[in-house]
């Protein structure tokens, strides 16, 4: 016995797992049964409330109640059609469109149902097409119906049978559901309380020995399954605990070379390998803190040492370079500034400002020409340029400090707003670091704008000497020219005042004749071209007419047409103003042009010229022609839209959507005329129509603004006799197949129909004679 309950409780939890899964399955698989079974009430549902409530849907067709509901007798027919089609060949019903699931004995049923519902609907067919009436059809309806319904009782019982059946087997599904969930239920439980949870709480009083921090707490617990597993992983995780908490103590102390205990080479400890990554990271960080932490007093520092010496450029380049070489633990430093000449045609230098080598300052002349040498290249590059491991032998390579080759050179240009004041270049024996690199770079932003600074003050003092030497000598000359220029003064006054007069009379005339889209031409009257826009300007070029220009005479190049413009000119000096509109082909297209020509006057009224402005209307002369045609077009299509519906007999009138009328023609106009009534389009024809007949006519052009087809055929009683109208009424469509309108067409069929009965007449007469034969 106690070998046997040590086996169960060394069997593999996935087995059980496997085993309940397979109960879960098989419990899936009754659900399914029984949910499928639960169908049957939906089918149960759909067939009492569709085909045992028949004969409450088609009440309507009784014979008591089918001459009030004489205009839905084709729907009700068809929804009794569909219910018998559904049970007899199979198909879905109701507002959820549920399948009909068909049952071999219903459906015979509904085929002896649908045997009587076959000539009661014939009968029911004739009086809605109005081949027999109510009264005359009453009689055979009645049997019909009466044996319709008979033997929908047959159907109506034999649904209650089937609905009883299904709810019996639906019910015996259920109770052997709960009955298996019950069994796995219960075997469930056995399994998760004595082979999981009792294992689970030995381990899980271990544990919270653990959560406390007691790592030297070991769990007690060596079956073979996986919670044996579980044990003995968690007590490789408290020792692993272990040796991470002493090393990140050690990391907390500060100690950043501290080794990780328990290692080997090939390990797969990741929290072992995240800490050793963390203190990687730690180290790293430090570094960078050390580093960011050099280059923010640097910064300081020479924030002090720009802002101290920003007066003389000599004195603040020694300080700079002598402070940078230094603060870097370099051996030589330069600094040069770009000196740029007044003198556009001389080439500006770079001139070497100060020098520091070995705790001396060097004073040493040099310039140095944009592209020479290392310090001539980063100028003309405009980028810094480090050079490690410069060969002895490589003499042509010149640094800006002599020959003199060191093993790493740096040389930096002192940019603001990417234009280059000077150049740092900082020699070493020593590599320099990436991040004092960086340094120098930033650090020359805020040189190259204490230079610039400098060299504005330099400017300034010197200006300002200059300033004070010329007023010495203007102070002798000034009582001399004091006298020359009070006579001079009150002619430049007047002379400013006209100048200020003609440049305001010039800069608005350029205005007024180029701010515009017209051309605009003057000419005097001798056809000399006195003043041309620019717009006429751009149109003639690259045309016959591009020579034409101030001074030219403006009928020369006008070849055909000369005379025509002469005549205008001569008409316009003679005192008249021209407005007109001609095609022009200028560029050899045909475009229309207007012309306004008026004369220039002088205030005596003397004609001295004129004045020529024009501009393109092509567009809206064609819009203009364009119009005429489709005027044209529409007057056309509305006689042709007359005749078609005047030269009939028929009554036509069409209305949109909101029941105004769009077309009515003269025979329905007439009609109405004889009421008093004047029918236009405009008018709402639900304003027009008597009240009795107002609901009837406005449901159906609902249905017709709907897009429904309607026929009507319909009786009119009238003081000359009856007449029988048949009327159609159909959607009128745009080119979107969106309803626009209805459309209506009214034709006395009157005479057809006394022809028709005229012929069933005689047929009949005919049948009665064969038969007396």
């Amino acid at each position: 016995m106690a070998n046997w309950r040590r086996n169960l409780y060394d069997w593999k939890i996935r087995n059980l797992a496997y085993s309940m899964g397979v109960g879960i399955f098989l419990l899936a698989i009754a659900i399914y049964l029984v949910i499928m079974q639960s169908g049957i009430n939906e089918q149960s549902l759909l067939r009492t409330k569709t085909l045992s409530n028949l004969d409450k849907i088609s009440l309507p067709l009784a014979p008591d109640y089918i001459a009030d509901n004489k205009e839905n007798i084709g729907s009700n027919i068809r929804e009794v059609e569909r219910i018998l089609f559904a049970y007899s060949k199979g198909g879905k019903l109701g507002e959820e469109k549920i399948e009909v699931k068909l049952n071999r004995k219903l459906k015979a049923e509904v085929e002896d149902l649908v045997v009587y519902w076959t000539p009661l609907k014939e009968e029911l067919y004739n009086i809605q097409d109005g081949e027999t009436s109510v009264e005359d059809a009453k009689e055979n309806l009645t049997k019909k119906y009466n044996a319709f319904i008979k033997e929908h009782n047959n159907v109506k019982k034999l649904v209650e049978e089937l609905n009883q059946e299904e709810e019996e087997a639906e019910t015996l599904y259920t109770i052997l559901l709960y009955i298996y969930i019950l069994l796995l239920s219960s075997f469930i439980y056995w399994i998760v309380k004595y082979l999981i949870l009792n294992p689970i709480y030995k381990i899980s009083l271990s544990a919270r020995e653990l959560a406390k921090g007691n790592l030297t707490e070991k769990i007690d617990y060596k079956s073979k399954n996986e919670l044996g597993y579980i044990a003995q992983n968690i007590n490789s995780m408290a020792e692993i605990l272990e040796n991470a908490t002493d090393f990140t103590t050690k990391i907390g102390e500060g100690k950043l070379d501290a080794d990780y205990k328990g290692l080997d080479e090939n390990h797969d400890n990741s929290l072992a390998t995240s800490l050793l990554q963390m203190r990687e990271k730690m180290q790293e960080s430090a570094k960078a803190d050390k580093e960011r932490s050099w280059v923010n007093e640097g910064l300081a520092k020479f924030a002090d040492i720009l802002r101290n010496n920003n007066d003389n450029i000599e004195e603040l380049s020694y300080q700079i370079i002598s402070n940078l070489v230094k603060f870097m633990d370099a051996n030589q430093g330069a600094l040069f500034v770009l000196n740029e000449p007044d003198d556009k045609d001389e080439e500006p230098k770079i001139i070497l400002e100060s020098a520091y080598a070995y705790e001396r300052r060097k004073r040493i002349k040099k310039e140095i020409a944009i592209g020479e040498g290392l310090v001539g290249q980063s100028v003309q590059e405009g980028d810094k340029i480090y050079l490690t491991e410069v060969p002895e032998d490589y003499v042509e390579i010149k640094s800006g400090l002599g020959e003199t080759l060191p093993r790493c050179v740096l040389i930096v240009p002192l940019k603001i707003n990417e234009e280059i004041k000077g150049v740092v270049e900082i020699a070493s024996i020593q590599n320099i670091a990436e991040y004092k690199i960086d340094f120098v770079e930033k650090l020359g932003e805020n040189i190259a704008s204490t230079i610039a600074n400098a060299k504005t003050n330099e400017r300034t003092k010197k200006l300002l000497a200059e300033s004070q030497e010329m007023t010495e000598q203007m102070r002798s000359q000034e009582e001399e020219m004091r006298q020359n220029m009070e006579e001079m003064e009150a002619t430049q006054e007047e002379m400013g005042r006209a100048q200020t007069e003609m440049a305001e009379k010039e800069a608005n005339l350029n205005a007024l004749i180029n701010n515009t889209t017209d051309s605009i031409i003057l000419i005097d009257t001798d056809y000399k071209i006195i003043l041309m826009n620019d717009v006429i300007k751009k149109r003639y070029k690259g045309t016959q007419y591009e020579k034409m220009k101030e001074g030219s005479n403006a009928l020369e190049m006008l070849g055909d047409v000369r005379d025509e413009w002469r005549g205008y000119y001569d008409r316009v000096f003679r005192g008249e103003i021209l407005s007109f509109t001609i095609k022009s082909s200028v560029k050899g297209e045909d475009t229309y042009r207007h012309y306004d020509i008026h004369p220039i006057k002088k205030k005596d009224g003397t004609i001295t010229g004129a004045s020529v402005f024009s501009r393109d209307i092509t567009k809206e002369k064609q819009l203009e022609i364009q119009r005429e045609e489709n005027a044209k077009k529409l007057e056309q299509r509305g006689y042709v839209m007359d005749g078609m519906i005047n030269n009939t007999e028929d009554t036509y009138f069409a209305i949109n959507t909101n029941y105004e009328i769009l077309v009515v023609n003269d025979v329905l106009k007439n009609r109405f005329k004889e009421s008093g009534i004047d029918l236009k389009p405009g008018l709402s024809i639900l304003s027009i129509l008597p009240k009795d007949q107002l609901e009837k006519w406005k449901t159906r052009y609902d249905k017709a603004l709907a897009g429904e087809k309607l026929k009507i055929v319909e009786e009119r009683e009238l003081q000359s006799g009856n007449l029988t109208i048949e009327t159609r009424c159909e959607p009128i469509l745009n080119d979107k197949d969106e309803v626009i309108g209805v459309s209506t067409v009214s034709k006395d069929i009157t005479e057809l129909k006394k022809a028709q009965e005229e012929k069933e007449k005689i047929q009949k007469e005919l049948e009665k004679l064969k038969g007396k034969k």
